[in-house]
């Protein structure tokens, strides 16, 4: 395991700066295409229908991009942030210049930059497979780019290196559900969090999210989703107004104006020396982490948007999850952070008990503690189901040659087959390793799946540059 650890940040240091310039850049292709004539292109062709509806729709993108993601890391961020920031910008420990670097840095993590990283692949995947005709291949992203190219050897390569990418990625996911989930079942029955209890919840998951994926979209996916959606709201309402007093609502405004002030700057790393940790634990790390989902989460967001436009993709794939997860940090994170001015000791339970404890005792400051504290179980356990099930359906569909627009579902097999794998490889990783583990599953993972996401973004451009050559557009859809 030390030297997995070891390989990953060397990996991680190598590419700092590749990584930081396509995390950026990811957001600036996203602009340039909502404003192109391409954004009013109709994915599917000018009568194409879409298959859902606008809450569907919105509910899977939510569900399938933030996974446990946002439950695992959302209290347990901030305080590490408030405690240790970096170096580099002199930011006095636990201060309030801390405190607001904290939430800042939780919106540069989770938000626009993330989504347009799965937004550029699934936007030029989307046009591949249904306005193009091009096979249900990863490498039919890179069609304007390459040409026919994209078929032969090289084809098989980028699909091969995607497909490894993910499975690292989602198993780091998994890995952070496990941990969160073990430390809501050791709150609730009073037992201790451990391997044991991890291979028992992994399993759980596993079997659900293949269960899930086998029923196929118009059933299990899609009924997740909306409860998962559903449940997203709720516990977001009860802690907005149950949750500890204090300044969160000022400190999230403020935040946002933060982020924005030092969106390229820190973007770029700019404002970090080379030496400075930090950026290699905390950013570069989430680089890695939504790169390694990227390219089969495109897979799959490019699947479902068939009959919405381009522009309409990008608002339900980038802006609005934005903006949900920008409340969502602000109302968990602010707790966290508010809980800690009021003397409640979340670092020390953080050191204590680990990152997953933190939420739980966010909870037991609230009236009806146990119920919320049962509640956020079964929505962890629902959140990584919902967003593993679609993964899985992608990886599968990879796997088959038969996939087409009229006959969209893998055999069953191969999505049992990959959910098997992808399960073993995170029980096995967090019983050896815990959060470490994780994060060098993303490294692993992400460093392979940059290279896709940078010729992605190129071909992308090329696909704006001659979007005539490429679509059939009318007027409607955006000829001038």
């Amino acid at each position: 395991m030390a030297n997995v650890k070891a390989l990953g940040m060397f990996l991680i240091k190598l590419f700092r700066r590749p990584l930081s310039i396509t995390a950026l850049g990811a957001l600036a292709v996203c602009l340039v295409v909502a404003v192109s004539p391409v954004g009013e292109v109709r994915i599917g062709g000018p009568q194409a229908k879409p298959d859902l509806t606008v809450w569907q729709y919105f509910s899977i993108a939510l569900c399938t991009t933030v996974a446990v993601g946002i439950l695992f890391w959302a209290t347990a961020e901030p305080l590490y942030h408030y405690e240790a920031p970096p170096e580099s910008l002199g930011i006095a420990p636990q201060s309030g210049a801390a405190e607001l670097f904290s939430m800042s840095t939780m919106l540069q993590h989770w938000t626009l930059i993330p989504y347009s990283l799965y937004a550029v692949p699934a936007v030029l995947f989307a046009l591949a497979f249904y306005n193009m005709g091009r096979p249900f291949r990863l490498s039919s992203c890179l069609y304007p780019l390459m040409g026919e190219a994209s078929d032969g050897p090289i084809g098989v390569v980028v699909d091969t290196i995607c497909l490894f990418a993910l499975v690292a990625g989602m198993a780091a996911s998994l890995g952070a559900g496990i941990l969160s989930l073990g430390g809501g079942v050791a709150q609730l029955f009073h037992i201790e969090s451990s391997p044991a209890l991890w291979v028992v919840l992994g399993i759980a998951v596993v079997v659900s999210f293949i269960i899930s994926a086998v029923s196929g979209l118009e059933r299990g996916i899609r009924i997740l989703s909306n409860i998962n959606t559903q449940a997203f709201f709720a516990m977001l309402l009860m802690i907005a107004l149950m949750g500890p007093g204090g300044h969160r609502f000022t400190l999230t405004v403020n935040a946002v104006g933060d982020y924005f002030v030092n969106l390229v700057p820190r973007g770029l790393l700019l404002q970090y020396s080379t030496d400075d940790g930090w950026q290699y634990g905390w950013t570069l790390f989430y680089w890695t982490n939504w790169l390694a989902w990227a390219p089969l989460t495109a897979l799959f967001l490019g699947r479902i948007s068939k009959g919405y436009t381009v522009r309409q993709m990008l608002l339900f794939t980038l802006v609005l999850p934005s903006c949900f997860v920008t409340v969502w940090m602000g109302v968990l994170g602010g707790s966290a952070l508010m809980l800690e001015e009021q003397s409640h000791n979340m670092l020390g339970i953080l050191s204590d008990k680990g990152p997953e404890s933190i939420i739980y005792a966010i909870f037991e400051s609230m009236p009806f503690g146990s119920v919320f504290t049962v509640i956020f179980v079964l929505g962890v356990f629902i959140s990584y189901v919902t967003a593993a099930d679609s993964n899985t359906l992608a990886m599968a569909g990879l796997c088959w040659s038969g996939v087409s627009p009229e006959d969209p579902d893998p055999p069953n097999n191969l999505k049992i087959l990959w959910g098997c794998i992808v399960g073993g490889l995170a029980v096995v990783m967090i019983c050896s390793a815990g959060v470490d583990g994780v994060k060098a599953l993303s490294n692993l993972g992400g460093i392979p799946a940059l290279l896709f996401e940078m010729a992605c973004g190129v071909s992308l451009l090329l696909l704006v540059a001659q979007s005539n050559k490429y679509l059939k557009m009318s007027k409607k859809d955006g000829e001038s």
